[in-house]
């Protein structure tokens, strides 16, 4: 494999990874369910768990935004490389009326 294909799918991984990393992180900030608790759990056993769970979420979906995005620019390398179609040949032979 080239050199170029490596270093443009490993920006691609590297792109997609990031972006999932943040979209894991935006979405923290906004969680509506950090206030409500269940009945019996303590505030501070919830947030751990919350935030298990989060960390959890943030990891895999960055680990798939990677990967996605591997194949992506695979399929666009793919599509970059892939040759014009060969111009129909002229038949001279042909008589028109």
């Amino acid at each position: 494999m080239s050199w170029l294909i490596v270093v443009t799918l490993g920006l691609f991984c590297v792109a997609g990874g990031a972006w999932g990393w943040w979209k894991g992180t935006k979405d923290l900030v906004d969680a509506m369910e950090r206030d409500d608790r269940p009945i019996g759990m303590g505030r501070r056993e919830y947030q751990h768990h919350l935030r298990r769970r989060y960390q959890r979420r943030r990891i895999l979906l960055a680990f798939a935004s990677s990967a996605f995005s591997g194949i992506a620019g695979f399929a666009v390398l793919m599509l970059m490389a892939a040759p014009a179609p060969a111009p129909e040949p002229v038949n001279r032979n042909r008589r028109y009326n």
